[in-house]
C-alpha cells in the first residue's frame, strides 16, 4: 500500500488523487481519439472532460454520502465527509447526465458521443482503481487464495487478509476495453456501444459485490450497488432492443457521419 506518493512541504499527495488525474486524462486522450475518428468536432473533448471530472466527482461525492453519512454527522462535520468518499456508480451516474447536458448545448447526438467515450471511460475506470488499491479502500470479505492481502492502513484499515476487489474490478475493465478497442471499428449501430457497457458494467459489478463489504438495499441479500446494477442492466438491454429496432426500420445510420 502506498497512500502517500510523496509530500510537498505540509501537503501530503495520495496515490489516489494521483491516480483519479490519470485516469481523467487517460479517458480524455482516448476520447479525443474516438471523437475526431468518427467525424464529430474534436473541440467537444474540452468540454466532456470538464463535464465529466465535475460530474465524476459530484456525482461520486453525492451517491457516497446517501450511502454512508448521516444529514446531522454531515452537519457537524462537513470538512471530514468532503474530504474523502466516493462511489464509482454516483460518479458514473453525473458523467452521463452531464455529457447530456453538453450535447443538448452543442446539438450533437448524444449517443454518437457516448459511445465514442465509452472506451475511455471503461479504461479510466480501470486506471482509477488501481488508486482505491493503493490507498486500500473498497476491498472486499476475507478470504484464504493465496492473492488475499491485508490492508493495515486501509479505509478502514483491515488486518484480515481479503479479496483485493480493486485489482479484479481493474483487470476485468482493461479486458473489456481492449475489446471495446478492438471492435470500435466495426459497422455498429449507433447507441450499440454505449448499450452494452451499461449490461457489462452492471453484471460485473452485481458479482462482485457479493465478495464486497458494501451498502445494503432495502433488498434483502442485495447491496445498493446491485440494485444500481440491476437498473444499468435492464436500460442497456432496453437501449440495444431499441437500437436494432431503429436499425431494421432505417431510423439511425449505421455509419458516423460528421458534426460541426
Amino acid at each position: 500500500m502506498y497512500p502517500t506518493l510523496f509530500t510537498v512541504g505540509d501537503i501530503y499527495v495520495s496515490s489516489f488523487s494521483v491516480m483519479v488525474l490519470i485516469a481523467f486524462l487517460v479517458g480524455y486522450f482516448v476520447a479525443e481519439v474516438e471523437l475526431k475518428r468518427k467525424g464529430l468536432n474534436s473541440n467537444l473533448a474540452d468540454l466532456l472532460l470538464i463535464a465529466c471530472v465535475i460530474g465524476g466527482l459530484g456525482g461520486a461525492k453525492i451517491l457516497f454520502l446517501y450511502q454512508n453519512v448521516g444529514f446531522s454527522d454531515f452537519i457537524s462535520d462537513p470538512v471530514r465527509y468532503l474530504a474523502s468518499g466516493f462511489t464509482f456508480f454516483g460518479g458514473f451516474i453525473g458523467v452521463l447526465i452531464l455529457i447530456w447536458f453538453v450535447t443538448q448545448m452543442k446539438r450533437v447526438s448524444y449517443l454518437k458521443v457516448t459511445d465514442s467515450l465509452t472506451p475511455g471511460i471503461i479504461l479510466a475506470y480501470a486506471v482509477g482503481r488501481i488508486g482505491c488499491f493503493l490507498v486500500g479502500d473498497d476491498y472486499g470479505t476475507p478470504s484464504t487464495l493465496p492473492w488475499a492481502i491485508s490492508f493495515p492502513n486501509g479505509s478502514p484499515p483491515t488486518y484480515l487478509t481479503v479479496h483485493p476487489t480493486q485489482i479484479y474490478d481493474t483487470i476485468s475493465m482493461a479486458i473489456f476495453f481492449i475489446i471495446l478497442w478492438k471492435i470500435r471499428k466495426k459497422d455498429f449501430p449507433i447507441g450499440w456501444m454505449t448499450a452494452v457497457a451499461l449490461m457489462v458494467l452492471g453484471v460485473q459489478r452485481f458479482f462482485i459485490e457479493f465478495i464486497r463489504s458494501t451498502t445494503p438495499s432495502f433488498v434483502p441479500g442485495l447491496s445498493q450497488a446491485q440494485i444500481i446494477s440491476i437498473i444499468l442492466v435492464v436500460v442497456g438491454g432496453v437501449m440495444l432492443y431499441k437500437v436494432g429496432q431503429n436499425e431494421g426500420k432505417g431510423k439511425e445510420p449505421r455509419v458516423y457521419r460528421g458534426e460541426r
